[in-house]
């Protein structure tokens, strides 16, 4: 019998015994810390063993005695608990009608519903765990899933208010939209199915410039199996935006820099896309990068990138997984993740480009489980055509970024080493809350570590605070880190094709 089954076991005999109780009562009583005690009444409740209050903090008591309740119930009590149950299968259908015409945030269904925005929540929520509805975490829209809506998506409906596509764009020629996956900087990516071949794919939509052009020629250069596949690109300048988008286009003086910008969450506030000092004067301007389509600069012109889909979500969500959802993760798990990462910068550093926006939103995990990294709109040159260094602009997101790339200073590939060691740690080291999260950062861009954590990790430790140097001379190479990985931690190239999450 497993320490696990019997803890539960000892659990549900105190549940008996004693009737309803909170969690700080049943870890103190046995000695545990709340983590724990929270991770053992969740998988009691998976089991269908136990139950919680919609309290704060929730109550837990047995599922027999909720039974037992339900049959003791007199025939009117039972009429009302039938009410209340039916009430809720028909606001669940009526949430599932209004999505069945395109992506809404909680707020509209709320209102189209008149209930209060914390009880719409609530359900979706509850109808998302059981596969009903999925959220779009950048844009906070909520749609049917695959299953629910039968692939039948409204195209305009399904992304978010203020950037819709048009019956003629790019990507309705050839695809279904099914939902839009993010917004960035520069740009929507978005999860459609091809009309022809029947297959699932990512398609990212940029404005025509410089960066995008870039970006596509990084992608197209980089053959890896942890980096995200490139398919093939094309440009359409039938795209339509925003009306409001529209009526200031037509009011306003046509430029080269006059094209449609998205804010990038987490990025510098200033970090527009047209910025003639950045180092794009690598690779080609705005300009040059239309012109090599057959484009004219007043044209407003759009990039589609096809890639690959991959379905087995971001490093975010399984670090969210195991911070709050108390899902178990094994050290050998981690560090052959993370071997997989390395592995994939190594590849990038050798074809001599810096990443730029290294950070757990842009690695992906595909259908296997293999390590993906993806999102190469920052991507640069290491060196120009000579050889010398580039003089660098801030771009990047913040809390990821190294000091000197913070700074805007020259720097080269070891600027990606450092937000490397703080996506190590995070993977590492389970942090509860936001505002956990929030004190500890700044000390970890130090090389201050939480308490537990060196004597938990020291060689690791050590390695970390090597990538978490404040010089970047003093942080080891892509390279030198996963021959490091595969002397300490017995990685090699064969767990590539194994399962990782």
């Amino acid at each position: 019998m497993s320490a696990d089954f019997e803890m539960e076991k000892k659990i549900v005999d105190f549940l008996r015994q004693n009737g309803k109780s909170t969690v700080l009562i049943i870890f103190k009583k046995f000695g545990l810390n709340r983590s724990t005690a929270n991770r053992h009444l969740y998988n009691l409740e998976r089991s269908q063993q136990v139950f919680k209050s919609n309290k704060t903090p929730p109550v837990w008591d047995l599922m027999e005695k909720k039974i037992e309740i339900k049959h003791t119930l007199k025939p009117e009590q039972k009429s009302q608990t039938t009410t209340r149950d039916s009430c809720g299968e028909i606001q669940e259908e009526r949430v599932r009608d209004l999505l069945k015409s395109g992506g809404l945030k909680a707020h509209q269904i709320a209102k189209s519903l008149k209930q209060p925005p914390k009880n719409t929540k609530k359900q979706l929520y509850i109808m998302e765990k059981e596969g009903k509805v999925q959220k779009c975490i950048k844009t906070n829209i909520w749609t049917l899933n695959d299953e629910e809506s039968n692939d039948s998506y409204n195209l305009e409906s399904s992304c978010s208010s203020d950037h819709r596509l048009g019956s003629n764009s790019g990507l309705s020629k050839s695809f279904d939209v099914i939902i839009e996956l993010g917004k960035g900087g520069f740009g929507c990516v978005y999860k459609v199915k091809h009309k022809f071949d029947g297959k699932i794919y990512a398609v990212k939509e940029v404005v025509l410039t410089g960066k995008a052009d870039s970006e596509v020629k990084a992608l197209a250069r980089l053959d890896h199996p942890n980096i995200v596949r490139y398919i093939t690109c094309w440009s359409d300048s039938e795209n339509c935006t925003s009306n409001q988008e529209r009526n200031k286009a037509s009011n306003t003086s046509r430029s080269s820099s006059d094209v449609v910008t998205f804010d990038r969450s987490g990025c510098e506030e200033n970090d527009d896309d047209d910025d003639d000092d950045d180092d794009d004067d690598v690779i080609d301007d705005v300009t040059s990068g239309m012109a090599s389509l057959g484009v004219t600069a007043d044209t407003r012109t759009y990039l589609f990138i096809q890639m690959e889909f991959c379905e087995g979500g971001t490093l975010t969500a399984w670090i969210n997984d195991r911070n709050y959802k108390e899902i178990k993760r094994t050290t050998m798990d981690i560090h052959q993740i993370f071997y997989e990462i390395i592995s994939g910068v190594e590849y990038i550093h050798s074809n001599n480009l810096i990443h730029r926006d290294l950070k757990p939103d842009n690695i992906l995990f595909g259908s296997d489980g293999q390590v993906k990294i993806g999102d190469f709109g920052l991507v640069v040159h290491q060196t120009n055509d000579s050889g010398d260094p580039i003089e660098r602009s801030n771009k990047g997101t913040p809390p990821y970024m190294s000091p000197e790339q913070k700074n805007g200073k020259n720097y080269g590939e070891k600027t990606d080493i450092f937000p490397l060691g703080l996506v190590w740690f995070e993977m590492l080291w389970k942090i509860s809350t936001g505002r956990e999260r929030a004190k500890l950062w700044p000390d970890l861009r130090n090389q201050r570590f939480p308490e537990g954590f060196c004597d938990c990790y020291p060689t690791e430790n050590k390695f970390i605070k090597e990538m978490l140097s404040f010089t970047p001379e003093d942080r080891p190479q892509a390279q030198h880190i996963k021959e490091k990985l595969e002397l300490f931690f017995s990685l090699d190239q064969n767990l590539l094709s194994q399962k990782t999450i």
